[in-house]
Parts: structure tokens; sequence; C-alpha cells
């Protein structure tokens, strides 16, 4: 029985990690997602806390190896440098869009109109799918589902329009069929992160975004429907004061 144990990435978004994950799986290297349910009150992860993909210890290396090469792989937009791991640490929020977009438009050429056993994953070993990709009449991918607790049950939802951009998610964590979180994409990016009061229907927490970086939230703290607060952020993800 294999001990996933050993960190060999980090991030700051849970997506982020669970893609590093698949991308594993495709290499026949089994691996988990740590640390995703560290979010604050607030909804975002603790200062100094990220997400960590974790392996084997004796897989460690050759993991390092398939994450480095699939990096080397990521086009810089023009105008800007590579990012590397190390440099996203330290900059919460960057590269995660690219990386999606990327990974999806890669699943559409690999497959082309074909299904096969790769569009879904077994992440932790326990003999049930906790990962897969929703294919269309064409055979191409029209979503993602994850089930991010490896209770049997896919909370995490993500759709993608024709030429592989994601257009919008939505995370059920309980499975109310009332989601607590609803991702918003414009040109594959996301633009808007809603987040809904427990019992669903209204509106807590609303997160704006440029470059996937947060640049601001609203927040309702009386629950009358009207946000009252505005937070700004810099470039770090840190209040603007």
């Amino acid at each position: 029985m294999e001990l996933l144990t050993q960190k060999v990435y980090e991030c700051n978004l849970a997506v982020e990690a669970h893609m590093v994950c698949d991308l594993l799986s495709q290499a026949g290297i089994s691996a988990r997602v740590d640390g995703e349910f560290l979010q604050s009150a607030a909804g975002e992860i603790p200062l100094g806390n990220t997400v960590k993909v974790r392996v084997d210890p004796s897989r460690a290396d050759e993991a390092r190896e398939v994450i480095a090469d699939w990096e080397k792989l990521q086009p810089a937009e023009p105008g800007q440098v590579a990012v590397t791991n190390a440099a996203r640490f330290k900059a919460p929020l960057w590269f995660a869009a690219g990386l999606l977009v990327g990974l999806v438009v890669m699943f559409v050429v690999l497959h082309g109109n074909t299904q096969d056993d790769t569009w879904q994953y077994d992440r932790n070993g326990d003999g049930r799918i906790d990962a897969r990709w929703l294919a269309g009449a064409t055979g191409k991918p029209t979503g993602y589902e994850e089930d991010n607790d490896y209770d049997g049950r896919f909370e995490t939802r993500m759709d993608v329009d024709e030429y592989g951009y994601s257009t919008n998610g939505v995370i059920d964590a309980d499975g109310d069929g009332r989601p607590e979180q609803v991702w918003h994409f414009t040109g594959g990016r996301v633009s808007q992160v809603d987040f809904y009061f427990a019992s669903g229907g209204r509106v807590v927490k609303r997160q704006h975004f440029k470059g996937w970086l947060l640049d601001s939230a609203e927040y309702d703290d009386d629950g009358d429907g009207v946000f009252e607060r505005r937070v700004e952020y810099d470039a770090h993800g840190e209040p603007r004061l």
C-alpha cells in the first residue's frame, strides 16, 4: 500500500493542486491534495498556508520530474517572464487559469473525438473514480468533475465551451444542491467568485479578479442583500490599507 506523504508540489489554489494530481495520474503516480480545506471563514486560505500535493516517498523524484517537464511546456503570456513553481508561492492566485485552460486544451487535442479510461482517475487508490472529464456528443470535453474529499460524491464541477475555455464552476461541498461557491470565467480566466450563505440563495461575499489576481471583495455583513463593505487587495493578495 502506497503512503502518500511526500510533498512534491505546493501552491495557493486547490484547483491547481488537483490539476497536478491529474498530471501525475496520467504518469501512473498516485497523489493526493493536502490542505485544500484550510480556508478561513472569509473564504481565503490563511496567510502562510498552502495547498500541497503528496505522493509515496519512493516515487517523489519521479513525480518532481514529471511536474518539471510539464512546467517547461507552459508558455508565458506576451510580455511576461515564465513563472516558476517557487515564484508562485510568493504570488498567490497567479497562473491557475492558464494551467486550467492549458490542461483542457491538451485533452481536446490529444483525445480528439474519442473517449477512454484516461478521462477518469482514481487519485487516492481506493478503487473509486474521484475525478473525471465529461464528454459531449462529439466526444470532446464539456466539463470536469472532482470528488474532493473522496466520499464518492462529486462536489466540484467545471464547464468548458467548445474551444476548451472554462465558462463556470460550482462547488457544492455538502451535496444539498445549493452551491457554496460559484466561479465565473471570462476568456477562460476566473473573473468573479460568489460565496453563498449556507442555506443558499444569497451571496454573502463576492470576489473580483484581474488576471487571476484577487483585486477586490464585497461583503454583505448583515444579510440584507446589499454589500456594505468592500476590500481591495494588492498583487500579493494582501488587503490594501
